[in-house]
C-alpha cells in the first residue's frame, strides 16, 4: 500500500479532524503568547511540533527552556502529547504512529504557509484567519 502524502492526508476526514485538533492546540498556546506579549514565530512552532515527535517516539526533549520562547515550545510540545493521551478511536487509544503522521503533515501545512507568506508568521497568521475568522 502506497504511503499518503501530507497532501492526501489533508483531504481525509479522519487526518483532517487529528491535523485541526493540532493546530488548534498551537493557536492556543500562540494566544497565551500574544497575551503575555512574546512573539512566537514559524520556527517556534515547528520545534514544538518536532519536541512532540520525539516524545512521542521514546525521546523526550531536554529542558532548554532559558528563554520565553523555549518555554513556550516546551510548554506547546507537552500540550500535544497530552492531545494524543486523550484522543479515541473506537474507543480505544489512538496510536502514536497516527499521531505521528498527523505532526507530519501540519509541519508540512507550517512549512507551505510560511513559504507562501514570506515571513516568519506566515503559518501562525494562517491559522488565525483559519480558526478564528473561518475565511479560508
Amino acid at each position: 500500500m502506497k504511503k499518503k502524502s501530507s497532501g492526501d492526508l489533508m483531504q481525509d476526514p479522519f487526518y483532517a479532524k487529528l491535523m485541526l485538533a493540532i493546530e488548534t492546540v498551537i493557536h492556543k498556546e500562540d494566544l497565551a503568547a500574544k497575551n503575555v506579549d512574546l512573539e512566537i514565530k514559524d520556527s517556534d512552532a515547528k520545534s514544538a511540533i518536532r519536541k512532540a515527535l520525539g516524545t512521542l517516539k521514546g525521546t523526550p526533549p531536554k529542558k532548554l527552556d532559558s528563554t520565553p520562547s523555549e518555554q513556550w515550545v516546551l510548554q506547546t510540545a507537552r500540550e500535544l502529547v497530552l492531545l494524543h493521551a486523550v484522543l479515541r478511536v473506537e474507543d480505544k487509544p489512538l496510536e502514536a504512529a497516527t499521531f505521528c503522521r498527523a505532526l507530519l503533515a501540519v509541519e508540512d501545512s507550517l512549512k507551505l504557509r510560511r513559504e507562501m507568506a514570506g515571513h516568519s508568521r506566515g503559518y501562525l497568521d494562517f491559522l488565525t484567519r483559519f480558526i478564528e475568522e473561518k475565511k479560508i
